[in-house]
């Protein structure tokens, strides 16, 4: 009989642990959150034109930062803001200091609606705009489009594809015009403070004068998200280390018919400061959403 009295209490005590913790994670909603990242780093930039048309390889300082701020609208529904910008040391200096026109100065903002079951995933849709400022040229972008993540234990997959539009003020019609993106994003989660992301997008463009084809662009990143733990004077520091690498052919001069390539790599280290939780915890129920790189282009000058 005490047997039988025994394990009818482990029995309802593990029923009541059950629904007690069912309780708790149906509690566990969409949260406010922001995440702020600051980097420095090294970019190399390699283009196939030879010099008449300021071709050949270039190396310079780069730096750049991004703010995401997350905002509940109920239960599931959210809405995201995230800007960020980028800035290399030759930004302000002549056209032909600059053996290959890279990015110099840009600055991107976008908007997400989504909605999200954090035991789940997610899905909504995005928009923003941006524009590089290349010192004698300016060109400005404009983007939409759909996205979903899966979320699978500690992984998040991530898969973004839109619409772009590029606009080069005061050009010929031999530059950027519209087109396509795909985009896709992995994070491992080793733990709820450290994060390997990898990722790669696609684009397509067309260029404004049909006759001239289209651009393909391929990028591809990867990202590691760590704490150093018990600094003096600082405490806990979260840093990452990343590199970013973005491949384009089809390049034309403005008085050629010729065709060139550019790629540009970029090493960086940054600090990365979420609030209101934890990698994992911001990135299944807050601010964990972000947009492709479009502060690039396919000038070559001649």
């Amino acid at each position: 009989m005490r047997r039988l009295v025994l394990a009818s209490s482990l029995a309802l005590a593990a029923t009541a642990a059950s629904a007690q913790a069912a309780d708790l994670n149906n509690q566990l909603g969409l949260i406010v959150s922001g995440v702020v990242d600051q980097w420095v780093g090294v970019q190399t930039i390699d283009g196939s034109a030879p010099e008449s048309f300021f071709g050949g390889d270039d190396t310079v300082f780069s730096n750049g930062g991004a703010g995401y701020l997350s905002l509940p609208l109920g239960e599931n529904l959210s809405l995201q803001s995230d800007v960020k910008y980028e800035y290399n040391s030759y930004a302000t200096e002549a056209p032909g200091d600059n053996d290959v026109v890279g990015p110099r100065y840009s600055f991107t903002g976008a908007g997400h609606l989504s909605w999200r079951d954090p035991s789940l995933g997610l899905f909504g849709l995005f928009g923003g705009a941006g524009t590089t400022d290349f010192t004698f040229q300016r060109q400005d972008v404009a983007f939409v489009g759909g996205e979903a993540q899966v979320y699978l234990d500690n992984i998040t997959l991530y898969a973004q594809g839109g619409y772009v539009d590029f606009d080069l003020r005061n050009a010929s019609g031999s530059f950027l015009q519209d087109g396509v993106f795909v985009r896709g994003v992995l994070r491992w989660f080793m733990a709820n403070d450290s994060r390997l992301q990898l990722e790669g997008t696609y684009l397509n463009v067309d260029f404004a004068n049909s006759s001239n084809g289209d651009m393909e662009a391929v990028s591809a990143g990867a990202r590691y998200d760590f704490t150093l733990a018990g600094l003096p004077l600082f405490g806990d520091v979260p840093l990452f280390v990343g590199y970013r690498g973005i491949f384009r052919d089809n390049c034309r001069p403005q008085s050629s018919t010729s065709r060139y390539d550019i790629d540009d790599h970029t090493i960086m280290i940054g600090t990365s400061y979420s609030f209101s939780g934890d990698r994992i915890a911001v990135d299944r129920r807050g601010a964990t959403l972000s947009t492709p790189d479009f502060n690039y282009s396919c000038l070559v000058l001649g």
